[in-house]
């Protein structure tokens, strides 16, 4: 990253807490002159749990891994900010004395899907007022279902705080609700950047616990006390763009004619636009319009990732008892000629398959699925169909045509990836930063310690200087 600000500046750290539904991370981000440099110093897993009714997650599991974060930063040497990003949706609702009245539950729990179904008939007018994508995991919909089911509780709540909020919460002991973050709950006004008092009364409760929604840059306050004396004292907890997708997105720097491909494990397809009211026939779709930083927003739709490979490599392993290693199955997919039958993806019965080479025998009994191969190249060349079908539906929108994709997350690793998405696109693919999210959340940490005049200044630095790999949309993807 470059700049002249980056330039003048002396070395500045600050410690990066990247959360993911499978495990969470602490990152050092060490900017130096025109460079930035991410090092992890610690990774916990474990706070997914299971609960009779589905499941949830372990508060005290992930608290017990961000303040090991915390120690080894100070073990490394200490930062100057502190800050978090998470995935988006999910939530806990907090009592006066700052206990959860409920153990959170995941976004994949079935509530999610009833309080959808209880809200059919208002889903035209939650679309038209958050730009929300109507999907069963948005906050709204699972919280119709649990203030329904448990009113004693619900009145109880203090604080609602999405999970990034809720540990920058437990970090300074302030609650702040982060723009980008509460996009996702499907309960903020895209008119007035506020909560919507007509959606808090489809969720069952009163505004009171939804506090100020703050926006990337904001400094919350300074680590507690007792978490200050595991060593890297008073330092500044910042509000980063909280929400993941929206660090990721900010870090890739696109252009305004060029797409961006969050690939994961789910691929999130976007664009960034002036924010404002969502675009007609993006509902339609399968498009949502989410927070972004600095008056923009993201155009984004959800697409399968990379949890099917996951899947697949489980279920060879299962039937074979052969376990092919999650990268030999891309190299298997472009040593393959091209599918001759590619499942679609958007099926209902890839959303949780619990075998997936039965589901695909189900939904493309013509597939060959004897050898690893085969199946792995149809299960990519379907990946890359969803990114090509939404990349017309993005041209369709906008009125003008993508140029290039940049394509960010782990699945810019993937050459099976991002070879066939070039060539089913037709675009070229820029792939690359894979810590996206990462990266995001330090460039605003390093704004808001006066590294860059403004986020934007950031993000256009980095642009210049990015490592990128460059794939051709008609390179040849599979060996001779």
């Amino acid at each position: 990253m470059t700049g002249e600000a980056a330039a003048r500046s002396a070395p500045r750290r600050c410690l990066v807490f990247d959360l993911g539904g499978g495990s969470g991370r602490a990152i050092l981000a060490d900017l130096d002159g025109a460079t930035i440099e991410l090092t992890e110093i610690h990774r916990f897993a474990g706070y997914e749990t299971s609960l009779p009714d589905g499941p949830a997650w372990d508060l005290g599991v992930l608290f017990e891994g961000v303040e090991a974060g915390l120690a080894a930063a100070a073990r490394a040497g200490g930062v100057e900010t502190v800050g978090v990003d998470s995935w988006g949706v999910d939530f806990a609702l907090l009592a006066e004395d700052g206990v959860p009245v409920d153990q959170p539950r995941t976004h994949r729990h079935e509530r999610g899907a009833r309080g959808m179904a209880a809200l059919r008939a208002e889903h035209a007018m939650i679309a038209r007022t958050t730009g929300a994508q109507i999907l069963p995991f948005v906050t709204l919909f699972h919280l119709q279902d649990w203030t329904a089911n448990h009113p004693a509780e619900a009145a109880r709540a203090r604080h609602v705080l999405m999970i990034a909020d809720l540990v920058a919460h437990h970090l300074s002991g302030r609650a702040a609700c982060e723009a980008t973050l509460a996009r996702t709950s499907g309960l903020v006004d895209l008119a007035t950047g506020t909560w919507a008092p007509e959606l808090l009364a489809l969720a069952g409760l009163e505004a009171k616990p939804f506090g100020a929604i703050v926006p990337a840059g904001t400094v919350l306050g300074a680590l507690r006390d007792d978490l200050a004396c595991l060593g890297l004292g008073s330092v500044p907890v910042v509000v980063v763009a909280a929400h993941d997708t929206a660090s990721a997105a900010l870090a890739l720097a696109c252009e305004d004619d060029e797409a961006f491909l969050i690939a994961g494990s789910w691929n999130l397809l976007g664009v960034e636009v002036a924010d404002g009211g969502l675009p007609a026939g993006a509902r339609e779709a399968g498009f949502g319009l989410e927070g972004g930083v600095e008056e923009r927003a993201i155009l984004v739709r959800s697409l399968q990732g990379l949890h099917l490979l996951r899947r697949l490599r489980a279920a060879w392993e299962r039937r074979t008892g052969e376990d092919i290693p999650f990268e030999a199955w891309g190299r298997l997919a472009l040593a393959e000629p091209p599918a001759l039958v590619v499942p679609d993806l958007s099926d209902p019965a890839f959303m949780d398959p619990a075998d997936l080479l039965e589901t695909l025998g189900t939904v493309c009994p013509a597939l060959r699925r004897d050898a690893p191969g085969p199946v792995a190249r149809a299960l990519y060349e379907g990946l890359a169909r969803d990114v090509a079908a939404g990349l017309m539906a993005i041209e369709r929108l906008r009125g003008h045509p993508v140029r290039r994709l940049r394509l960010g997350g782990g699945g810019a690793r993937d050459e099976a990836l991002c070879a066939l998405v070039a060539r089913r696109t037709g675009r070229p693919v820029l792939a690359g930063p894979v810590e996206a999210s990462a990266i995001g959340n330090a460039l605003v940490q390093f704004a808001a310690l006066g590294a860059f005049p403004s986020i934007t200044a950031g993000r256009t630095a980095l642009r210049a200087v990015m490592s990128l790999r460059w794939f051709e949309a008609a390179q040849e993807d599979h060996p001779a």
